[in-house]
């Protein structure tokens, strides 16, 4: 568990070294139209999506930790192939790559390891734990990345040396769990089957439960991964925000994580996973009903610091862990897998939606989506609350 949080904060504070100057690069420095930087963004989800299917059904047969290996040398070659791209067409095929071997893939083994190695109740915080890990490492990143841009005094060609930073640093972290961690992959014996991941998918979209929760995931995730990219620009073109009133939430959400995220993980793991669920998806109608009422900074800061925030802690833990609840032994690797990508799917969707509804200048129509996504989810996870003390009784 302790090496795969230094692992975290070491993989975080390289993505924060790439990502807040990526776009910044591939459109002000190569000429890549904004339109085109999301479409790279767009296949970068999609294959995301496809990694899940992928991964999953590899970890549950030949392991974690080869898994996480090929995903961070993959990651780690895909961001030095960022640092050589010199327009649109190595651009998509680098965020193909990126998306097929790298977060996602190194996401769905690490999940997998922590379920092998903790006890069901205290996978929470094992997985809070973990989080509050990668939460430090990208606050970390973008701040060493803005000093060192400063100290180069803007100049474009210091964009590419930070994408190999990345690549490096990643690489370090491949090597670095290559020594030191254990297979954690449970044994045939253990997993009560002798015939591991010869059914897999198959079984996992039979399984009436989980289908729900990846239903219930999606529509959250939606949630997530929109704010992230609506907010700044509502708050700036629509509400008129400075830009350290942006940098006030958007960092205060940081620290909330990584001050709250073990207690709530902890009060997660004393409880029923579905109602931390159910109570993140109130949360999540609470935020968008706020911004939907109110049209000020003070709105804003209600809605994301404090309702989306506490929202996102419990979603990032309390879905994992529950996934992780539902899946047999033999495939748990394949149900956590599926149940990542659908942030991949969510992120696919969510920014083409707000950047259309921000740009036809249509913001409540995005908060009002968003309240119904949140809606339709406490409706389904109390249709899996009912499903799960049925199959209990």
């Amino acid at each position: 568990m302790w090496l795969l949080l230094f692992a975290m904060v070491a993989f975080r504070f390289g993505h924060g070294l790439y990502f807040p100057f990526s776009s910044i690069y591939f459109h002000n420095v190569l000429g890549i139209p904004l339109s085109l930087v999301g479409v790279g963004l767009a296949v970068f989800a999609a294959s995301s999506v496809v990694s899940g299917l992928v991964a999953g059904p590899l970890t549950d047969r030949y392991g974690r930790k080869p898994t996480m290996l090929v995903a961070l040398c993959g990651s780690s070659a895909s961001f030095f192939g960022f640092a050589l791209i010199d327009g649109f067409a190595g651009y998509l095929a680098v965020s193909a790559a990126h998306g097929l071997l790298g977060w996602s893939m190194f996401e769905a083994s690490r999940n997998a390891m922590v379920a092998d190695v903790t006890q069901p109740g205290a996978r929470s915080r094992a997985y809070g734990l973990v989080r509050v890990g990668g939460n430090v490492g990208w606050a970390a990143g973008p701040m060493v990345a803005g000093l060192v841009s400063a100290a180069a005094a803007g100049s474009a060609g210091v964009y590419p040396k930070l994408f190999v930073g990345t690549s490096v640093l990643t690489a370090l972290v491949a090597l670095a769990l290559a020594l030191t961690v254990r297979e954690s992959l449970p044994s045939r014996r253990e997993a009560g089957t002798g015939k591991r991941g010869k059914r897999g998918l198959r079984e996992a979209f039979t399984d009436g439960p989980f289908v729900l929760l990846l239903g219930v995931g999606v529509l959250l995730y939606y949630v997530f991964t929109q704010d992230w990219q609506a907010l700044p620009i509502y708050a700036k073109n629509f509400v008129g925000a400075t830009d350290g009133q942006i940098g006030f939430f958007l960092g205060a959400n940081g620290l909330m994580v990584i001050l709250f995220q073990l207690p709530v993980s902890y009060l997660i793991d004393r409880g029923s996973k579905v109602m931390a669920l159910l109570a993140g998806a109130t949360l999540f109608a609470l935020s968008s009903a706020t911004l939907l009422l109110t049209e000020s900074f003070v709105g804003i800061v209600i809605a994301f610091v404090l309702f989306f925030t506490l929202a996102e802690m419990v979603l990032e833990v309390a879905g994992a862990a529950l996934a992780a609840e539902i899946a047999p032994v033999h495939l748990r690797g394949t149900y956590l897998a599926l149940f990542g990508a659908c942030f991949g799917a969510a992120c696919g969707v969510s920014p083409i939606v707000g950047g259309a509804l921000l740009q036809a200048e249509l913001p409540d129509v995005i908060w009002t989506i968003q309240l119904v996504a949140a809606l339709i989810a406490v409706s389904g996870l109390l249709v899996l609350a009912a499903l799960r003390r049925e199959l209990v009784s």
